[in-house]
Order: structure tokens, then C-alpha cells, then sequence
């Protein structure tokens, strides 16, 4: 079994996975059944419970419900066995000594059971070393205990030498075909928790439990841009979809990466989007990029000096990129690229904006069935176990701000189903500056309060020079002040 470095993991055969990693990136990927993959590996961490009726085997059980841990990327898998739940978390720690998937398990069951772990898969070699199950000489898991009992196989099935009751002791198992495998066996008392890793690098000094981890996670999170909203769904889509970018950032997919940096800007996290734009540097000094992959590198370029005003290395890579991407570059991508280069590369800006003429404009107001449609099969797929974490955030984003080059469009797209329901968008950043902005309802009218703080200083009685604020609710409505509130227009016909 072998993991892939995505925003989401998919199996051999499409069984959905979720990908675990840290700010360096995804490093394993789990399934439904809990089962570890470290990426790159042939093998993967299943697990089973002997309780007082029989041996569950968590792969093949129907009664297994997994998780993300408040939508980070923390893996919690719930197995029901005979008089309970047996609990599995999963997430990625590093110290200075080294990288691992910590797995916890739970019993949370009133008698104590028998947790049985193996590492199988395509093995030629798989082996129980002391306190080690092994894989072709790699360490697969390391307990911090001797097993009660251990066992080796060469082509049949592992768990049923599991269910066999083996006795404590290393042992080897062969196969030329690679279908050897190995477990191990150990008590697991009622709410005791029992920590195993899966090494990645080095041997971890301190083993965290795994929901510390999803605090950390939290909090990184919550430095970002936040949103309330009337759909709880699309809350959990835009939380789990800031860590799905952070993850995504530190990875080694390009196209992934790239989209993580435009959100990360959007969400005032520029230092980690970069990581992301160091993944797409990379790739453009190593090795050529699809069309689909030039484009939305051009976005995540483009995006630096518009949000965060740093240079990002656009106007090296601007040319070949475009001529990468071709047909497939959409207009709001070369208008970002024209104003993106205008003060480091005036004539590369010039000849974006030729480009730019050639092209068909957008429209001010995208088409509001097509984007709610967007919207909510964005967010069923960011929320769904192994979906595209980047899509819902992607697809919010969108809904609640747009940026233009001469301003901000506030609620662009708003779903019909949103409307008379109260909005709030906390520090958004745009190429204009940080955007903060409430939607209160009088009726069948919108109320908009809102701020703008500007990425240049402007007149706080109003500019016209300054940016222009707009709003999807009533497409009438414009203004150059700041900050203020507005009665629009009834949305109703």
C-alpha cells in the first residue's frame, strides 16, 4: 500500500483516505479503518480487538466510525466491540530527535481487552525484533513493552495467527510474491491509554498524545481570518480547510501547494503560504509544471505581492509560466499577474495586460446558482472523510469576497439559503487590505457594517482614489470610506 502526497489520499481501488502530517507536510495516510500508510512505503499499521465475544478486525468490521479530530489533520477511529468503544487517534509529532506517527488507543469498554497491531501489505520480509514489528528491515512500530505474543506469516492471513493465540517471541516470516506479514499482541485495560509509534525519522523523545496535538493545530488556526455563518457545515469546511492548507503547504504536490498559498494569504497567514510558494519554486527550478499546475502557480506568485506586499520571484517565472499554461489561463489569473508585476516588471505587466485584452472578462457578479451549486458541493466534498480539505474554504472564500483591481466586492455570491441570517467575515485579507464585514437583515434589507483597513493609507473621509467597496446583496451600492454601515436595497424583487 503506498499513500500519495495530495490534499487527500486515495487508496488503490478509491477507498478515500485522510492524510496526516505536520507543518513539513503530509507524511502518512490513514483509511477508514484506521490503518497507518506511511507515504512512500509498501505496507501499512492495521489493528484488531479481542474482546470477551471474539476478535474484531477493524478492516473488516462494519461498526467503525473515523474521524478528523475538530477537523484537524488528528485521525480518531472508533471500533464498537463487546460492551463499548475501543478508541484509535493517530497524528504526526516531531521533537529534535525525530518524526513519527503516534497511534493511542483506548479502551473504553468496563473489561479489558486484547489490541492486536500488524504491518503487512507488500512485504518480502516482515519480522517481530523485541518491542519492534519490522518490515524489510525498516521499523513499522515500536511499542514501549515486549508483546504478550507475536506472529509471522508468509501468505496467509495474519489475523487469523492472531486469533490463534501465539505465544511471546521475535519471529520471521519470507515471501518471494511479498505477502508476508507480522503482529503483535498486547493487553489494553479499561481507560489506560497504550502509545505505539510508526517511525518516520529518528526515534521521538517525547511521545504526545494525539489530541495535544489537535490543540496545537487549533491553535495555529485560529490566528487565521474567521467566519460566521448560517451553515454550521460550511464553518467546519472553512476550519478543517486552513489546516488542510497548512498541511498542504509543507507538501511536495505543486498544485496543492500553490492553492494552499492563495488561501493562506487570503487568511493573513503569509509566512505560512510561503512554505507553499517554496514547494512551487522548487518544482519550477527542478522540473517543468502541467498547464493546470503553471496556473494556479501563477496565482500563488501573484498572490505574495498582491497580500502580503513581499516580492515572490513572479516576475522570473511569469513568462514561461503563461506560456506553460496557455489556453487553460483564466482572466482574473492574468489581471492578478498584470497588477502583481506592475512595480517590479512594468513591461512583464504590459504584456500580461495585452494578454489580458485578448481574453474574455469576467463578470463583476459571478452567476449565483452556478456559484451556490459551487459553493455546496465544495463543502460536501471538503467535509467528507478523505475529500479535498481545500475545496470548501476555496469555495467560501469566494462566496464572501472578491477583490477587483479597483476594489472589494462584499458577498459576491451569497447563497440564497443564507440570506435573512446574520453574516460575519473577520480579517480577510485582499490585494486593497484586511477586510473585516457583518450582514444584519431589517426585514427583506441587508444591513452592512463594515472595515477596510488599507494595504495603502487613504483619506478617511473618502477617496476617490482609494478602493471602491461593493456589495453582491445590492449591485447598486458602492463607496470609497473605509469603514461605515449602509441599509441596502431589499434583496427581494
Amino acid at each position: 500500500m503506498a499513500g500519495a502526497d495530495s490534499p487527500s489520499a486515495t487508496a488503490p481501488g478509491g477507498a478515500p483516505r485522510e492524510l496526516l502530517g505536520d507543518l513539513d507536510g503530509p507524511v502518512a495516510a490513514a483509511d477508514r479503518a484506521g490503518t497507518i500508510i506511511v507515504l512512500g512505503a509498501t505496507w501499512g499499521v492495521g489493528w484488531a480487538v479481542g474482546a470477551g465475544d471474539r476478535w474484531h478486525v477493524a478492516a473488516e468490521e462494519a461498526a467503525v466510525r473515523t474521524r478528523l479530530v475538530d477537523g484537524m489533520p488528528v485521525l480518531a477511529t472508533a471500533m464498537r466491540v463487546a460492551g463499548g468503544d475501543v478508541v484509535q487517534r493517530a497524528a504526526v509529532v516531531r521533537d529534535r530527535a525525530g518524526r513519527g506517527v503516534v497511534l493511542e488507543f483506548v479502551n473504553e469498554t468496563p473489561a479489558p481487552v486484547s489490541l492486536a497491531l500488524a504491518v503487512s501489505g507488500s512485504v518480502s520480509r516482515a519480522q517481530v525484533r523485541g518491542s519492534r514489528l519490522m518490515a524489510d528491515g525498516r521499523v513499522a512500530l515500536e511499542l514501549d513493552r515486549a508483546p504478550g505474543g507475536a506472529a509471522a506469516v508468509s501468505g496467509d492471513d495474519v489475523w487469523e495467527a492472531v486469533k490463534s493465540g501465539p505465544p511471546a517471541g521475535d519471529c520471521t516470516a519470507r515471501s518471494r510474491s511479498g505477502l508476508a506479514a507480522a503482529a503483535v499482541l498486547v493487553p489494553l485495560s479499561s481507560g489506560v491509554p497504550l502509545r505505539v509509534t510508526v517511525p518516520i525519522a529518528g526515534e521521538l523523545a517525547e511521545v504526545r498524545p494525539p489530541e495535544q496535538v489537535a490543540s496545537g493545530w487549533l491553535s495555529l488556526v485560529s490566528r487565521a481570518g474567521s467566519v460566521s455563518l448560517p451553515d454550521e457545515t460550511a464553518e467546519l469546511a472553512w476550519q478543517r480547510g486552513i489546516a488542510a492548507c497548512i498541511l498542504a503547504a509543507g507538501g511536495a504536490d505543486v498544485a496543492a501547494a500553490s492553492r494552499a498559498a492563495v488561501v493562506l494569504d487570503r487568511v493573513g497567514l503569509a509566512d505560512e503560504a510561503d512554505r507553499g510558494r517554496e514547494t512551487v519554486l522548487q518544482a519550477l527550478t527542478s522540473s517543468g509544471l502541467p498547464p493546470t499546475d503553471a496556473s494556479v502557480a501563477l496565482l500563488a506568485l501573484a498572490s505574495r505581492r498582491l497580500r502580503a506586499d513581499r516580492v515572490s520571484g513572479l516576475a522570473e517565472w511569469a513568462g514561461p509560466l503563461v506560456e506553460v499554461a496557455g489556453d487553460g489561463l483564466e482572466a482574473s489569473t492574468l489581471e492578478q499577474v498584470a497588477t502583481a508585476l506592475e512595480s517590479e516588471a512594468p513591461a512583464a505587466a504590459r504584456d500580461a495586460r495585452r494578454l489580458l485584452a485578448e481574453t474574455i472578462p469576467r463578470p463583476p457578479f459571478p452567476d449565483p446558482e452556478a456559484a451556490a451549486d459551487r459553493l455546496s458541493a465544495a463543502i460536501r466534498d471538503s467535509v467528507a472523510f478523505g475529500g479535498d480539505g481545500l475545496a470548501g474554504i476555496e469555495a467560501v472564500l469566494d462566496c464572501l469576497v472578491d477583490a477587483t483591481a479597483d476594489g472589494v466586492v462584499m458577498a459576491p455570491v451569497l447563497p440564497a439559503a443564507w440570506r435573512g441570517a446574520p453574516i460575519d467575515a473577520r480579517s480577510i485579507v485582499t490585494r486593497h487590505g484586511t477586510l473585516s464585514y457583518s450582514v444584519r437583515w431589517h426585514g427583506p434589507r441587508p444591513a452592512l457594517l463594515w472595515e477596510l483597513a488599507p494595504a495603502d493609507p487613504i483619506d478617511p473621509a473618502g477617496d476617490s482614489g482609494g478602493p471602491v467597496l461593493r456589495c453582491g446583496l445590492d449591485e447598486s451600492w458602492t463607496s470609497t470610506m473605509p469603514a461605515g454601515e449602509a441599509l441596502l436595497r431589499s434583496h427581494e424583487p
